[in-house]
């Protein structure tokens, strides 16, 4: 088949230093399969309500926010491979923390390590990604990054569904105790630390010179125009999914009462039908180009979004929880490619921490603003909330890049001259 013959040359150009970082992806996303999905439970067992969780949640995007700008800065003053270095330490020392001692003052410590741990990487790929790609195989290379993750984290939601019950029978405790949770979560940290091994055999960079830096200011008011266009949708749907994602597990469990076994089952099929459907995002993009790739797909993901909120059936929920999931996350590095090609290489590693900086305002601010509603109205009114902002997110994108059909970005012209 033509069209499979040429993905599989354009993954064939992925350079030596952008294939192990396929493998810091792969290793966390196993570690993120498990932590997503017994995080809450964790901080439920230790005899806290959802509201300190919903906090706990929103604390290191609310980190992300504020040093995400200084992330980037750090990333050109010292280079990609030694950034990536400081945050898999930062990462690593925020869980340690959360497990030996999870008293209030440590657990907000520890989000706040793992906020910055977070704004290191968030603002390094997406230029280390460009930086180690071509036109031709860029979009590629930023879903087979967002895909392998996504698979990566099937295994993750695998083992997260049988390590407590696993680290119960081991230590004779309850599998929904702190003990069996925290020995589980542990697994995460030795992900974390493991990720260190495929950063060290990155080729040492060389630092963007003090000239060569432009200011996070700057670069925004020189870009202003296309940068709105670009970060403010991602704000809105970033603020709906943050009142909604991340308690999808407690949705599950209230409303239908599934173990942690199920849940995790579940969250495994979801995370490898999603890597399936991002490896699939560049053939889309080729097709009907970037913008339409994204309206598209996360058009389509809205209907399941409604039935999985709203009509109380469990195989129905299922289903739907899996097709938003698919279709949502798809266009996430079909976009992210649309963000670095509208930088130049100066400010490039800006717009990478803009556009994190965008989507941990919408994490930090809506979780708290979520525990608090699920407590006083349940999951209905939250449903509501993120359909609306998918809507509204949707129509900016596609009244903004695909109605009027604006001109191509600097990048894809000369790749097209070329």
């Amino acid at each position: 088949m033509p069209v499979l013959r040429d993905y599989l040359a354009n993954v064939r150009r992925f350079s030596p230093d952008a294939r192990r970082y396929l493998w810091v992806s792969a290793l966390q996303g196993m570690g993120q399969g498990v932590f997503q999905l017994l995080f809450n439970f964790y901080i439920l067992s230790l005899g806290h309500q959802e509201g300190f969780l919903g906090f706990l949640i929103s604390l290191p995007s609310f980190t992300a926010l504020i040093f995400v700008l200084y992330a980037g800065y750090i990333s050109d003053r010292i280079g990609r491979r030694a950034t990536f270095l400081l945050g898999g330490v930062v990462s690593g020392l925020a869980q340690l923390l959360m497990l030996l001692s999870p008293t209030p003052a440590m657990l907000v410590l520890a989000s706040i390590l793992r906020g910055i741990g977070a704004s290191l990487f968030g603002a390094t790929t997406a230029p280390f990604l460009m930086e180690n790609s071509t036109p031709a195989e860029r979009t590629h290379l930023f879903s087979f990054n967002a895909g392998i993750s996504t698979m990566s984290s099937f295994v993750g939601n695998i083992a997260s569904g049988a390590l407590p019950a696993f680290f119960a029978w081991l230590f004779r405790v309850n599998a929904q105790s702190t003990k069996a949770y925290g020995w589980s979560l542990a697994i995460t940290t030795l992900l974390t630390l493991a990720t260190l091994l495929p950063m060290l055999g990155l080729r040492r960079d060389k630092p963007l010179t003090q000239r060569q830096i432009i200011s996070p200011f700057a670069a925004l008011k020189e870009q202003r125009g296309s940068m709105t266009r670009l970060l403010l949708p991602s704000l809105i749907i970033s603020m709906g999914a943050g009142l909604l994602i991340p308690f999808l597990n407690i949705f599950f469990r209230n409303r239908y009462g599934l173990s942690d076994s199920a849940i995790g089952t579940l969250y495994a099929v979801s995370s490898l039908g999603m890597g399936v459907a991002i490896l699939l995002a560049p053939i889309l993009a080729e097709r009907w180009g970037k913008a339409m790739t994204v309206v598209a797909t996360q058009g389509l993901s809205i209907p399941f979004l409604i039935l999985m909120g709203f009509v109380p059936n469990l195989p129905l929920a299922i289903l739907s929880f899996f097709m938003r999931m698919a279709l949502m996350n798809l266009s996430g590095p079909v976009y992210q490619t649309m963000v670095m090609e509208e930088a130049d290489e100066s400010s490039r590693t800006t717009a990478a921490s803009l556009y994190n900086m965008i989507w941990s305002m919408g994490r930090a601010i809506s979780p708290s603003l979520s525990g608090p509603i699920q407590q006083a109205y349940g999951f209905d009114p939250v449903f509501g909330l993120t359909i609306f902002s998918y809507v509204i997110s949707i129509y900016m994108v596609y009244r903004w890049f695909v109605w009027k059909r604006p001109q191509p970005s600097r990048l894809e012209a000369e790749s097209r001259l070329s």
